[in-house]
């Protein structure tokens, strides 16, 4: 790392000490490049305008300033843009001209650090609009955060951050020991950790202190550190996973329940489809095993008489009881091939061996035989036997779909059959005269993960989710009133058949007028070289009916979409674009809305993965990563973002090892969820969906 060392006087108006970064592991984007849509490459970040700041960088200490100057496109008369601080954030904006303004820290006063948000719109096009955030380092405070148990043998690593200080820091053990095998970090910066590989298994508390270049000491934080015993796996227990991609020379799917025991060994069974082959209801192989890699992450390989599947894996923080509920997955050792999924704790409690019963809504992601893409969504009731009654359907698919070409609004009948001991059975969809199958895997009471099973080596590969609807104004049905909280909303599709051609959208729902049916939308849209950020819907039309079937239509001066939806719960569901030819469709996702505003930090460690890829590749896993001051970062993924509290969106870029940087946004969809998309990079590649999970 480079470290900035301070040497100059501590006065406002020092010019050569105008900008300072201790490069922490939640600042290592401070310094990377950001993508403009339309202009080079810049600090700022959004649309024809670009923002640099003095020295390049994005931290200063409090009692300093730093100028920042603005480029625009399409500005023929030059009259540059305005200049403006989001309303209550620290600091102010002075000798502001066309091009350039001084933002001026906090003089005193800042415990840790505060960010600001300067924003700069075009005079002649207030539609394009670039902002940067500026962090004001001050006093410094250690920052706590939930840690990762460690595990005899297994390597480990936690991180220890600093907000604020003069750079270098001196980190020491103030009190207590560190269990034997690790050790604290030497480096001077405002990161450092604790690894190495733990030999006892024990709880250990200890304190670790932190002075500044100043001598100012933050701390002592208290820590205590769970080792547990040596174990094969990290996860333990039973799973249920689901994996979609590329494998077999075309999309591949697969879910499955696996039971893990504290040998590492795994037992289960599995439904699987690529372009080469179906397996239907196959029994692992004895050899399927899982094994530790290091801190949150391992390996699985599951062994059946049809072949291997091998899969990394990052699991998400364990609970209170020290259990690990689930992991992001992606596929590995299968050549050129990839893909990526989720593998989540199955509650024993919901395996009954009787038929899911009650209301349900689902959403299905699909490639046809001939490679088209699409997608299904609809509802159902089934009763205590299984019998599927008051059946709605809608896809976007063509012939080639299970259920045929443009369905739209068609009644549904069909059958669950009784699930076996692991919790898998079969839901039968009758549409008309054609019947679909499809698999079912029960995660829990409200949540079962499907998959088209088809026997035909070519046929459709498709799978979903099934949920339970617990509805709006009844525990069972819906009205109008069911959007009127903000929904996040993700497309997936593929245009064609030729790799890259990823289309994928990410947006927000607010503003619903329930009685007038209308509603407001902010969508951001990756589509190769027709990529359109933050295009704004306003008072679009709606309707949900008391089924949770609801519609919606987008129009703008380029013409009208129309959108179908069902829902499992208010603001929650499945979307598809009716009449799209890239087969979009996706969720809804109920955003919860933080008293205060959206931060641009969040507590904890966060899990990433490609969620539903569209393309071969590249498909991310993201094993620990931090979120603050609007800055998304570990060691093979960092990103800036101006994060807007009002509505949880971030605009911003990225950077992933072995991956041209790309300009992204970003969605807070919970305090323990984020959903990031990056936009076709330059070159025309497919934009993907990131999911970012605790």
């Amino acid at each position: 790392m480079i470290l900035i060392r301070r040497a100059w006087p501590r006065r406002l108006g020092a010019a050569a000490r105008s900008c300072m970064l201790p490069l922490t592991l939640l600042a290592l984007a401070a310094c990377s490049s950001n993508y403009n849509l339309g202009l080079s490459p810049s600090l700022g970040v959004g649309l024809n305008v670009a923002l640099n700041v003095s020295g390049g960088v994005t931290q200063i200490q409090q009692g300093n300033y730093t100028t920042i100057t603005a480029t625009v496109s399409n500005d023929p008369s030059d009259v540059g843009v305005t200049w403006s601080l989001l309303a209550g954030e620290p600091g102010q904006l002075i000798d502001a001209t066309k091009n350039e303004v001084a933002y001026v820290a906090p003089a005193s006063g800042v415990t840790g650090a505060v960010s600001a948000q300067i924003t700069a719109t075009s005079i002649a096009n207030p539609a394009n609009t670039a902002t940067v955030t500026i962090v004001t380092l001050g006093t410094p405070v250690l920052n706590q955060s939930a840690r990762f148990p460690a595990n005899v043998g297994v390597p480990y690593q936690t991180n220890l951050s600093v907000s604020g200080g003069y750079s270098p820091f001196a980190w020491t053990l103030s009190s207590g020991s560190l269990p034997p095998g690790l050790s604290l970090g030497s480096n001077d910066s405002a990161i450092t950790s604790i690894n190495g590989t733990p030999t006892t298994a024990g709880t250990y508390s200890f304190e670790v202190q932190m002075a500044d270049n100043d001598g100012n000491v933050a701390g002592p934080l208290p820590i205590t550190l769970v080792v547990n015993p040596k174990a094969a796996c990290l996860l333990s227990g039973q799973f249920t996973l689901a994996f979609s991609g590329f494998r077999g020379g075309g999309a591949a799917t697969h879910v499955a329940n696996i039971t893990i025991d504290s040998s590492g060994a795994v037992t289960g069974e599995q439904d699987y489809k690529s372009g080469k082959r179906v397996t239907v209801d196959e029994t692992l192989n004895s050899t399927s095993n899982c094994t530790n890699r290091n801190t949150n992450s391992g390996k699985l390989t599951l062994n059946a008489p049809s072949g291997r599947i091998t899969y990394d894996f990052s699991t998400t923080p364990p609970d209170a009881n020290n259990v690990i509920h689930s992991a992001r997955l992606q596929l590995i050792n299968s050549g050129s091939d990839s893909g990526s999924g989720q593998i989540t704790l199955t509650d024993p409690a919901a395996l009954t061996g009787t038929p899911p019963s009650g209301n349900f809504a689902f959403g299905l992601l699909g490639v046809d035989g001939a490679g088209v893409h699409y997608g299904t969504a609809g509802s159902f009731s089934a009763d205590s036997g299984g019998n599927i009654s008051a059946g709605l359907v809608d896809s976007n698919g063509g012939a080639g779909a299970p259920l045929g070409a443009g369905v739209t609004d068609a009644a549904a009948s069909g059958s669950l059959s009784a699930p076996d001991a692991d919790g898998r059975g079969t839901l039968t969809l009758q549409v008309g005269s054609i019947t679909s199958t499809l698999a079912y895997y029960i995660v829990d009471a409200n949540k079962l993960f499907v998959m088209n099973i088809d026997p035909t080596v070519g046929s459709a590969r498709e799978s979903g989710l099934l949920t339970t609807q617990t509805g709006d104004a009844t525990p069972t049905t819906f009205d109008n009133a069911a959007l009127a909280s903000p929904s996040i909303l993700s497309l997936w599709g593929q245009l064609g058949k030729i790799d890259p051609s990823g289309v994928v959208s990410l947006g927000r729902l607010s503003g619903a007028d329930p009685g007038a049916g209308t509603i407001d939308l902010v969508l951001d849209s990756a589509d190769q070289g027709t990529d359109t950020p933050d295009a704004g819907y306003t008072a679009q039309s709606y309707t949900v009916g008391s089924s949770g079937r609801g519609t919606l239509t987008l129009t703008d001066s380029s013409g009208t979409r129309s959108f179908v939806f069902y829902l499992d719960g208010p603001a929650d569901g499945y979307i598809l674009e009716q009449n799209s030819a890239s087969g979009n469709a996706g969720l809804l996702e109920a955003q919860t809305v933080p008293s205060g505003g959206f931060p641009d930090t969040l507590a904890g460690d966060f899990v990433g993965g490609t969620q539903s890829p569209q393309t071969s590749g590249p498909v991310s896993l993201l094993p620990l990563m931090y979120v603050a001051y609007g800055t998304v970062s570990s060691n093979f993924y960092s990103g800036t973002f101006a994060i807007d509290p009002g509505s949880g969106r971030g605009f911003g870029t990225v950077q992933e090892q072995g991956v041209q940087e790309t300009a992204d946004v970003l969605y807070e969809v919970s305090p323990t969820k984020l959903d990031v998309m990056n936009f076709a990079t330059p070159s025309g590649t497919a934009g993907t969906i990131i999911w970012l999970v605790q």
